[in-house]
């Protein structure tokens, strides 16, 4: 019992849940007030107290504590896909296989016909259209009556029953009752109430026979149209034709509130309130369809509008309001457009948001539909704005400019109270953007200064008030939008100023946005707001002062010639540093640290310019620039405690020292390049003396040292190729500083970096000073000996400088090789030894290394040289050293590895390499004639693949590299044998390349892949189709009658094997080559035939197969005989391999 009470409890309660949110939806969409569901939530929280009050007396004194087992909620049930029976996916197919058949049928008469199509008559035309319906008509009786299949019997009824007007339409359009009763006659309308008349019958009998609510419709909409045609035929005047269609109208909701309770017809009344709706649209098209009248056409719309209005209240359809504002908008187009309101029509059309608003107003109570009239006022007066604004450009030109801005201002205001009524952003930002186009608008009537400087007043204006300081109720709504979009305007008016080269306008704007930016700051509450104009104030003073250099080079000219814009930058980078401390003294600490960094960063820009700003004295100016800039630079460290600005503090002094070439004099280009190179040094020197004071100094100088330091290397490089270059042996001040980095440094990336470099400059050295006092035959060959001598230091260094050079030698090495083997020209004996040599002593560090991958590098690059020898040697002297070649690689291979890959770490490179000279060898051995020398490349490759098979750890990959070393051999094989083809006669020269296929396959199969008989199958049917389609093509272009007789003979041996072996695949082919030789040999018996015989074959053969497997349907399983024995057959050839 006291679970039962507990369910009913449950129950009760989600009773109580469910009828809240249905009454909360109810309010939310404005069918109810707010206080209709207070008053009945008060209702419903008194009706339950009293229920719990109730149930409480009821209930006993005394309760016995029990423990209950909660039941488990049930579990709704997971939706299953519906899943067809048997029977029902036979039915489909049955009915698919009928719906191609008629496809198929009409195809063929379509081509038919339409190849007779423009020798027809009128008569003929029609009476074929009504015969297509009749034939519908007969596989609907036909589908129906016989096959029972109901669906398609419908859907060709259908087809039938929609050709009756077509075919009554194409009567009229062909004039077979005369030009009275046409298409475009005086009696059309009489033709469609015939036409509609006509099948009305018959669709209202579709529609009790099948229950089919389409019919109903349709059986609706011909019984207006009928009406419509009947009306029109009349000579009634508009407003009688109007007066009848709502009677029309009246007459169908009287039927339905008499006859809504006749069983008999509940099919048709069940439908009519809803066709009802549907109908005053389609009354409104008839009556634009008989009758042309713009103003009365208005108020028809404003009254149609009316009735979806109502209708919103009268069926609670919340999408009537919709179609109603659409049709108000449209009727008051219509209404201004042909009547006096043309005159100020734009204003009225600005006024139509505003009207919107009114409806929103007065429907207050209903939620729902307040919001969607604010949406609809938002749009309207949007789409008012492009139409005004277009007409006002595209028509009238300046006809009526004041009545366009008035209603500019009136679709401002509009925003305006949108934005107050509604929370959307969209209405928030409209407002202020129509306020400038409104001000826009104003300046082309007014002509007052410039449009930017206009429209700039303006955004000052909107941006201090509403957007700084905004007490009015009415104006906080577009307070912050005000703010943003005045900011937009501004900077716009700005940017176009800049446009027009209005430099002295744009300098004194961007001193306006400074001031702008202060009373930001000191009046905006909003941290992100003042944090910007913090950084916007300082920031617009550089701009000013930036654009007010071109006037201010027009009244003195000489300032530009004796200072120049970096100069002038500089200054004011400087003020900025003036105004920091003026800032600091007012405890204006965030504004005066804002003002120091922009301060510093102006200066920074105009040293950046100094690097290549024409008209900059170099003698003074610049070296005292960046002499003060070292000073900007360490203020700055000090005051932003940051180390890493000491990278600034480092570039300036290289800069000052790089800017003393030219008042010292250094004019020749050797004393230039010898006092870059000691740059530095002097760095290195200033980061070891000032970390002493300053600790943080010195990587910001020591880096910056190593950075320059590969420039000047270039720097030197690059002087070699002048007439008097500098002594080489100035690599030697490089080559100490990085050998002294690498001796001083403690990371070991650092040491590794200076070892590498100093270890190249070394090699710089080789090249160079051999060069410079022309010693050099072949320069490339100052790789072999800096690999030589490197190689002789690395057997003299300890364990972890071994390791550390390794990493340098082995890619510099590979690098040497790279260009020694590339080189042109004829190469001895000995440049061969030596390269070889080479390349031997990269695998031996590569053996040390253990990088097995990387010895492809030095590998793969005597292909290089042997590409260079071949120029030299005869063919066959370089077919047998490649040979000789692979075998050296392929003995490597077996000697150094077990498998070709060992995981992803370890790989023979030799094996592999071996088969890249397989492949180069083809560019020798097809130079050759004999086909012997010609096949080389395939025996080898096949024994390669042989060989190697046995070093894969998979099995399967050992059963393909062993079956395409077979096919490597089967190759050669065919090219001796197209080779020695003339001896071989035509007849079976096919079969001896192909049949040899079958054997190599029935070895592979039996010697290599035993545990895999499933693939072997597929593999074994492709093979055997393959060859089959070569033997009967090779027949067909032969066409001879002994080709017939081989094929066919080769066809039955086949299907007699597979019969005996029980191989599917060799019976199948078999019997399919078979059948193929006899249809193509009797091909002139049935290949003259036209080709819409086949498809009216196929249509017939679709629907015999459809109609034989429906009436097989309805026999018992006893009188299937043909049946069970399709399936004893197929049960055996399953048991087939």
């Amino acid at each position: 019992m006291a679970g039962h009470h507990s369910d009913e409890r449950k129950r009760e309660v989600w009773k109580q849940e469910v009828f809240k949110e249905k009454l909360f939806h109810l309010m939310a969409n404005g069918y109810i007030s707010k206080e209709t569901y207070e008053q009945v939530m008060d209702g419903e929280r008194s009706y339950v107290e009293a229920k719990t009050s109730s149930e409480a007396k009821e209930q006993p004194a005394v309760e016995h504590e029990q423990e209950q087992v909660k039941t488990p909620e049930p579990v709704k049930p997971k939706k299953k896909k519906k899943v067809k029976t048997p029977e029902q996916i036979r039915e489909r197919n049955i009915t698919w296989s009928l719906i191609l058949g008629v496809a198929l049928l009409l195809i063929t008469g379509l081509i038919v016909a339409t190849s007779q199509w423009a020798q027809m008559g009128p008569g003929v035309k029609v009476v074929s259209i009504a015969f297509v319906s009749l034939f519908f008509f007969g596989l609907s009786y036909g589908t129906g009556r016989f096959l029972k299949i109901h669906q398609t019997s419908f859907a060709f009824l259908t087809l039938g029953s929609l050709l009756i007007p077509i075919t009554i339409l194409a009567i009229g359009y062909f004039e077979l009752f005369g030009s009275y009763l046409s298409l475009f006659g005086e009696g059309k309308y009489l033709l469609g109430l015939i036409g509609t008349l006509l099948p009305l019958p018959l669709y209202v009998r579709h529609a009790i026979v099948h229950q089919s609510r389409m019919y109903v419709w349709i059986s609706f909409l011909f019984l207006t149209l009928s009406v419509g045609f009947a009306l029109g035929s009349t000579p009634l005047t508009t407003d009688g034709f109007y007066l009848m269609l709502m009677v029309y109208n009246a007459a169908l909701i009287a039927a339905y509130v008499r006859y809504k309770d006749d069983r008999r017809i509940q099919l048709f009344t069940k439908e009519l309130p809803l066709f009802a709706q549907l109908n005053l649209v389609l009354s409104t098209l008839l009556m634009l369809f008989f009758f042309e009248s713009e103003v009365f056409y208005s108020f028809n719309l404003l009254l149609t509008a009316s009735i979806y209005m109502a209708m919103v209240f009268v069926y609670k359809t919340k999408e009537y309001q919709f179609v109603f504002s659409v049709m108000m908008v449209y009727a008051i187009y219509q209404l201004v457009e042909h009547s006096p309101l043309e005159q100020v029509d734009w204003t009225i059309y600005a006024l139509a948001g505003l009207l919107y608003l009114g409806f929103a107003y007065a429907f207050n109570n209903h939620a729902f539909i307040q919001k969607v009239f604010h949406y609809t006022s938002g749009v309207v007066s949007f789409c008012a704005f492009v139409f005004i604004t277009y007409e006002a450009i595209a028509l009238r030109g300046d006809e009526g400019a004041w009545l366009l801005f008035f209603a500019y201002v009136v679709i401002t205001v509009n925003y305006f109270l949108l934005a107050n009524v509604t929370p959307h952003l969209v209405f928030k930002y409209m407002t202020p953007i129509f306020y400038f186009i409104s001000l826009g608008q104003l300046w082309s009537l007014v002509d007052l200064g410039p449009l930017y400087l206009f429209l700039y007043g303006g955004a000052v204006v909107l941006f201090l008030y509403p957007g700084l300081w905004s007490r009015n109720r009415w104006m906080r709504a577009v307070k912050i939008s005000s703010f943003y979009t005045s900011l937009i305007v501004l900077f716009g008016s700005i940017g176009f100023s800049m446009l027009v080269s209005a430099y002295g306008k744009t300098a004194l704007m961007f001193f306006g946005i400074s001031v702008l930016a202060y009373l930001t700051v000191k009046k905006s509450r909003r941290k992100f707001i003042r944090k910007i104009a913090l950084w916007t104030n300082p920031a617009a003073l550089v701009l000013a002062s930036t654009f007010f250099y071109e006037p201010l080079r027009g009244w003195l000219p000489r300032y530009e010639e004796s200072f120049a814009f970096p100069f002038h930058s500089g200054v004011t980078g400087v003020l900025l540093i003036a105004v920091f401390f003026v800032w600091r003294r007012m405890g204006k600490r965030k504004l005066s640290s804002t003002t120091f960094y922009v301060g510093q960063g102006t200066y920074l820009g105009a040293m950046v310019l100094l690097i290549d700003y024409p008209g900059v004295d170099v003698n003074v100016i610049r070296p005292l620039m960046l002499l003060v800039g070292i000073a900007m630079m360490y203020s700055l460290v000090q005051y932003a405690k940051y180390s890493v600005l000491w990278g600034f503090v480092s570039l300036v002094t290289l800069g000052f020292y790089l800017s003393l070439i030219n008042p010292l004099g250094f004019e020749v280009h050797e004393s230039m390049v010898i006092y870059i190179t000691f740059a530095p040094v002097l760095l290195i020197l200033l980061a070891e003396g000032g970390s002493r004071k300053w600790g943080d100094m010195r990587p910001y100088f020591y880096w910056l040292a190593h950075i320059v330091q590969p420039f000047i290397i270039v720097l030197i490089l690059v002087n070699q190729l002048v007439f008097d270059p500098v002594h080489p042996a100035f690599l030697m001040v490089p080559f100490l500083v990085y050998l002294y980095s690498s001796l001083s440094a403690l990371r070991e990336s650092e040491i590794s970096a200076m070892l590498y470099a100093a270890s190249s400059v070394l090699f710089l050295l080789i090249l160079t000073v051999p060069e410079y006092y022309g010693w050099w035959g072949d320069a490339l060959y100052a790789f072999l000996i800096t690999s030589v001598l490197l190689s002789g230091i690395w057997i003299t260094l300890p364990h972890v400088w071994k390791k550390r050079l390794e990493w340098y030698w082995i890619p510099f090495s590979l690098l040497g090789l790279m260009f020694l083997t590339s080189q042109t020209g004829r190469v001895s004996n000995v440049e061969l030894v030596l390269i070889l040599g080479y390349t031997v002593l990269n695998l031996v560090f590569l053996h040390i290394r253990r990088w097995p991958w990387v010895r492809f590098v030095p590998l793969l690059l005597t292909i290089n040289i042997w590409e260079t020898v071949g120029f030299v040697w005869e063919p066959r002297s370089m077919i047998v050293a490649l040979i000789a070649g692979i075998v050296i690689l392929m003995v490597a291979g077996y000697h150094f590895h077990t498998y070709l890959l060992d995981g992803k770490k370890n790989v023979d490179a030799y094996s592999w390499m071996a088969l890249v000279y397989i492949a180069f060898l083809v560019t020798y051995t097809s130079m050759e004639e004999s086909i012997w020398i010609h096949i080389l490349p395939l025996v080898l490759a096949g024994g390669w693949l042989w060989i190697t098979s046995r070093k894969w750890k998979a099995p399967l990959i050992t059963g393909i590299s062993f079956t395409a070393g077979m096919v490597g051999f089967y190759s050669a094989y065919v090219l001796v044998l197209v080779d020695y083809q003339s001896i071989i006669p035509d007849l079976i020269e096919a079969e001896f390349q192909a049949l040899p296929v079958l054997g190599l396959l029935v070895y592979l199969r039996v010697r290599t892949w035993k545990a895999y008989p499933f693939i072997m199958n597929q593999v074994q049917f492709g093979i055997l189709l393959l060859v089959a389609a070569f033997l009967v093509v090779d027949a067909i272009q032969s066409h001879t009658i002994w080709d017939a007789w081989i094929i066919g003979g080769l066809s039955l041996v086949s299907m007699v094997a597979g019969m005996q072996l029980k191989i599917k695949s060799y019976f199948f082919i078999g019997m399919g080559v078979l059948i193929f030789n006899v249809l193509y040999q009797t091909k002139p018996y049935w290949g003259n035939a036209p080709w819409w015989v086949y498809l009216l074959i196929a249509g017939l053969l679709l629907i015999s197969v459809a109609s034989y497997n429906e009436w097989q349907k309805q026999q018992s399983s006893s009188d299937k005989p043909v049946e069970r024995k399709l399936k004893r057959l197929w049960l055996a050839l399953k048991r087939w391999n």
